[in-house]
């Protein structure tokens, strides 16, 4: 952004601000001469400050400007940008900006919000690093009061700023940072002196060593905006404390003179105070500050034009014309005319009288780059246009949303929810309005709040995001046929569904690890032509992977592993749909969105306070109720009155995406490695196998089943070398290692040596016959969940493990090759001799 230039920077009434030079100044009024507006006469109860710019030579930042150089967290959406300030309403959200704060700085800021406030505003802050941040200065919001700290590991110190009441405020302060000394001054804006803190970093610390620049905002509950933010260099020497309210003058040597500042002489530049004991001469250049007597009778106006340099000028609007915006501002012998070339926003502070147009259904349109209040209507009989158009609050006309347009009508904004906990949540919870299921149900830039919800409710979920309560009555090999209040629709494809919820589960806490959940959607390469389509989930929190063949009343019968199962119905809590073309995304195919034709109209989803999505394309508009057709339900209408968010276009997918359901998509087993053929060391020249983090450490024990009917307990073998062969039928390389593995063990005595093969969730069934047809005789373990192999850390197979004698791991090694035997053998030799 530019700097400002002049002499001066003046501010003005209702919160203006203007550089430029001081030509005159009397009882009367202040004739200023600003860059771009020429010279101007302003009333002398307007101008509240003046203070010595020097060409901004100690100016270190100005600003906000915008979203340019801050890093918001953790949503970097949470943040938005109003004429060059910073606004968020979001709960809990940081912006930081690193704006070089030097050593001793002075930050004057001014900070403001609607509702009653809770923010931290931190001076002093670390890049990146919390510890740091929080050792930072911190005017913070404790109740109804304001206050500043510091706490270090080794000080802390507090102090008392003001009262903060309930409703809308502002807040503009002066703070002297010494962060050498460990030191913070705050003065009100007109001087009065507020708080001195003291808090040394750490004993010992070098002064100005690592001396965070930084300044970090972060709005724990409300809303804030950050309006101005100046920081500059500082000498270091306390300011004077100043008796608010009386006129004077600051010198630039720290004192200050009290007295009626009765004019400005532009021959001599001197200004002349009138005092206690007469009349003094100042000159300009001893000159920091001046302060006038402020008028309290500052009245209301309309619009303010904000230029790029930080200028700020507020009045009337007359016109536009010849590319400049003409402004009345009371008191003011002229017409400022300020230019639109470098002109960056304008700032409604007073609305036009109401038009008279009766608002109902207000919600907030979100387009790229735009929102805007108003209310939907139904649009006109253009050609090819929607049958929806948006009407602002107060404007005169509506207009159409045009075809293909993406965004959302927010009518109330759904509250954060609490983090994503570790564990994923697989029950539907008697307090949880919105149903969980594999994690958090996310809506579209908020979540459900946590409110009752009716536990006899059944869902049918679709894969655009639609949640529908119904009854499922069957399904078959077509699809669902199920039962809505919400529409006359009976059947859904199995392409369009992602899941189905039939019944309540017995205990509201069941959960799957993360672990458990990647295992079930893990499809192993031998099924890859022949994938399970469904996860049956039973009231217990049992889960079954397959094929589903048909469910009535009674039955659901379920394809496992080429056996037909039948379950009864009453054990099944909830379906989830496995797609096989979400497999190797992007697929065209694999594009949710195919459940709605894009081309046969405007898409909408509407998107209730309970989680109800109904997704249709808009067809007519009769305050308050939206009516259209869906291709799975048929005719659908919603009354906005019960709808807290429309979804429109691609923003419907893009929503489902984040919802719950939508992240159970099976994913390819990992290819598994191939060990070097020629048994080189590793880079670093460690033996091979030696590498993984599991090395050295003493191995996972367990118990396990061996196939045959006994068990096999790894701290049984403490004093023998163990080694443990993870593989499975289906695994091409396991087979290919196998034999490798058996015949270097056996050059070993047993009595020394156990070999175990440890096959990883497969049944005995398909176990045997391959053992019987290899003519192998090893001792197989049955990891069945695959929770021994999560602990061994195998991601992928084959993976051979040597443990000593002493129970610690001494060798892991990762697929196979012709010479594997060799790395095997030698590895052996370390730990054994031969038989």
């Amino acid at each position: 952004m530019p700097k400002p230039t002049g002499d001066y920077c003046f501010e003005l009434a209702e919160g203006d601000v203007l550089f430029g030079t001081l030509i005159g100044l009397n009882d009367q009024e202040a004739e200023l001469d600003v860059p771009r507006l020429g010279r101007l006469h302003f009333p002398r109860s307007q101008v509240h400050r003046i203070y010595r710019w020097r060409e901004s030579s100690d100016l270190i930042y100005l600003g906000p400007n915008g979203l340019s150089g801050w890093t918001a967290t953790p949503d970097k959406n949470a943040w938005r940008e109003e004429s060059g300030q910073l606004v968020s309403e979001t709960e809990g959200v940081t912006i930081r900006g690193d704006l070089g704060l030097p050593p001793r700085a002075a930050i004057e800021f001014e900070i403001s919000w609607t509702t009653k406030p809770d923010f931290v505003l931190s001076l002093g802050a670390g890049a990146g690093d919390e510890k740091s941040s929080e050792r930072a200065f911190r005017f913070e919001i404790w109740d109804d009061e304001l206050v500043v700290q510091r706490e270090t590991e080794n000080e802390a110190d507090l102090a008392s700023l003001q009262s903060i009441a309930a409703g809308a405020g502002r807040l503009h302060l002066q703070a002297f940072l010494d962060q050498e000394r460990g030191r913070l001054l705050v003065f009100s804006a007109t001087g009065k002196p507020l708080a001195d803190l003291q808090a040394q970093a750490q004993i010992g610390e070098k002064p100005g060593a690592n001396v965070p620049g930084g300044v970090q905002l972060t709005n724990k509950r409300g809303n804030v905006r950050l309006e101005r933010l100046r920081i500059g260099r500082w000498n270091g020497d306390p300011p004077r404390a100043a008796s608010a309210g009386k006129s004077r003058i600051h010198l630039s040597d720290g004192s200050i003179v009290y007295g009626q500042v009765t004019r400005f002489d532009p021959a001599s530049k001197a200004f002349l105070v009138q005092g206690e004991n007469g009349e003094t001469r100042i000159g300009a250049d001893r000159i920091s500050g001046v302060y006038l007597s402020p008028s309290s009778d500052d009245a209301p106006r309309m619009v303010r034009a904000v230029a790029l340099d930080g200028a700020r000028l507020s009045g009337e609007w007359l016109k536009v014309e010849n590319g400049e915006l003409w402004l009345t501002v009371p008191g003011v012998r002229e017409t400022p005319r300020v230019p639109l070339a470098g002109l960056r926003s304008l700032v409604v502070l007073r609305r036009a009288p109401a038009l008279g147009v009766k608002q109902k259904s207000t919600g907030l349109l979100e387009l790229e780059g735009l929102r805007l209040p108003g209310r939907l209507v139904e649009a006109g009989d253009e050609p090819g246009s929607t049958p929806l158009a948006w009407h602002p609050t107060e404007s005169e006309t509506s207009a159409s949303l045009r075809p293909g347009v993406s965004g959302r009508i927010v009518y109330k904004e759904t509250p954060p929810s609490p983090p994503r906990p570790t564990q994923v949540p697989m029950a539907v919870g008697a307090q949880r309005r919105v149903q969980i299921v594999g994690g958090v149900m996310r809506v579209l830039s908020g979540n459900q709040a946590d409110q009752p919800a009716d536990p006899d409710r059944r869902f049918l979920y679709l894969r655009t995001g639609d949640m529908v309560p119904c009854e499922v009555t069957a399904i078959d090999e077509n699809g669902v046929t199920f039962r809505t209040p919400l529409s006359t629709g009976t059947f859904v494809p199995h392409d369009r569904i992602k899941a189905v919820e039939l019944a309540r589960e017995n205990a509201p806490t069941l959960k799957i690890t993360k672990s458990k959940r990647d295992r079930l959607l893990t499809l192993p390469r031998m099924q890859k032509e022949s994938p399970p389509t469904h996860l049956v989930r039973s009231k217990n929190g049992d889960m079954l992977r397959g094929r589903i063949l048909k469910m009535d009343a009674k039955t659901l019968q379920i394809e496992v592993r080429l056996e037909t199962k039948d379950v009864p119905r009453e054990r099944i809590s909830r379906i989830i749909w496995l797609h096989p073309e979400e497999l190797d995304p992007p697929k065209p195919e694999a594009d949710a969105g195919k459940a709605l034709d894009k081309s046969a109209g405007m898409r909408v989803q509407a998107v209730r306070g309970d989680g109800i999505r109904l997704t249709f394309v808009a067809e007519q508009l009769a305050d308050p109720f939206l009516a259209g057709k869906s291709d799975v339900l048929g005719p659908c209408r919603v009354n906005l009155k019960d709808v807290d968010q429309i979804l429109i276009g691609d923003t419907i997918e893009q929503a489902a995406a984040h919802l719950a359901y939508q992240q159970w998509k099976l994913q390819n087993a990992p290819e598994p490695k191939v060990a070097a053929s020629d048994g080189a060391a590793a880079p670093d020249g460690r033996p091979a196998g030696t590498e993984a983090a599991l090395v050295g450490k003493p191995a996972p024990d367990f118990e396990l089943d061996l196939l045959g009917g006994k068990r096999f307990h790894l701290a049984d073998s403490r004093g023998k070398v163990v080694v443990l062969d993870f593989w499975a039928t289906w695994c091409g390389p396991c087979l290919q290692a196998m034999p490798q593995v058996d015949r270097v063990t056996r050059e070993f005595a047993p009595e020394d040596l156990r070999l175990v093969a440890v096959n990883l969730q497969e049944a005995p069934n398909k176990i045997t016959p391959l053992l019987d047809r290899q003519k192998w005789t090893m001792t197989v373990a049955l990891d069945q969940d695959g929770a021994i192999a999560e602990r061994y850390g195998v991601t992928a197979i084959p993976q051979t493990v040597i443990i000593d004698r002493e129970g610690k791991v001494a060798r892991l090694f990762v697929g196979g090759g012709p010479h594997f035997d060799d790395q095997l053998r030698e590895a052996l030799l370390t730990l054994l001799p031969k038989k």
